[in-house]
C-alpha cells in the first residue's frame, strides 16, 4: 500500500506543478525548468505505475498457478 500513497503524492504534485503553468506566476523565463521538474515527475509517476503492474502481474500469475 505504501506504492500507492507514493503515486498519489507524486501524482497531487504533478497537478500542483502542471497548474503553474496556468497560473498567474507563470513566467516564460521559468517554463524551461518548470518543464524538466513535471517531464521528470510524470517519468517517476510512469516508473512506479509499470512496477505496480509487473507485480500484480506476477500475483495474478501466481494465482493461476
Amino acid at each position: 500500500m505504501k506504492n500507492d500513497v507514493s503515486i498519489e503524492e507524486m501524482l497531487s504534485e504533478l497537478d500542483a506543478k502542471m497548474a503553474w503553468f496556468h497560473g498567474e506566476d507563470f513566467r516564460l523565463e521559468e517554463a524551461k525548468e518548470q518543464f524538466a521538474d513535471v517531464k521528470a515527475l510524470a517519468e517517476q509517476v510512469e516508473k512506479s505505475l509499470e512496477d505496480m503492474q509487473n507485480e500484480i502481474e506476477v500475483l495474478a500469475q501466481d494465482f493461476s498457478e
